[in-house]
């Protein structure tokens, strides 16, 4: 895979490559539609800009460990079916998928000035331990690549 600037990608084509998906568009695999798929980033990443205030597990949790070695072997996310349905989704949040569509770049800034508001802080998530930021930044970055690639809006993952 060629070298892409994380950051680069995510403020600028990310909500781009956005601009090309319809709300009737079916994914090429799971049950989300496309504006679930939008709010359910916005989700993920909104996450990563709050300091974590509950108590850190230390040592880390096996499923912890297993994330961040996930992490860093690149996180590549494959689809693994579930017996889900579209009735389980969660109900929407905005009006419009346009809507949705709309935060994203917000929601990418506001990621982006939490870490550079916050320089020494460590992130936590009770799913993935302690991590440095470029790893946080590289979970997004292959979670949200995943989701496009689902909808078609990239041709490649990884």
């Amino acid at each position: 895979m060629t070298t892409i600037n994380k950051r680069e990608f995510l403020l600028s084509e990310f909500p781009e490559l956005l601009k090309n998906l319809s709300p009737e568009r079916e994914g090429n695999f799971g049950q989300m539609t496309p504006q679930h798929m939008v709010e359910h980033l916005i989700g993920a990443i909104e996450s990563a800009t709050v300091k974590y205030k509950g108590e850190r597990e230390n040592p880390p949790t096996e499923q912890q460990l297993g994330m961040q070695k996930f992490i860093k072997s690149g996180c590549v996310l494959s689809h693994r079916p579930s017996d889900k349905t579209k009735a389980d989704l969660p109900p929407l949040k905005y009006a419009t998928i346009e809507e949705a569509i709309s935060l994203v770049p917000k929601a990418i800034q506001k990621f982006y000035a939490f870490r550079d508001d916050n320089p020494d802080y460590i992130p936590y998530a009770y799913y993935m331990g302690e991590v440095p930021f470029e790893d946080v930044e590289l979970f997004h970055f292959m979670h949200i690549r995943y989701h496009l690639w689902q909808f078609g809006l990239l041709t490649q993952y990884p």
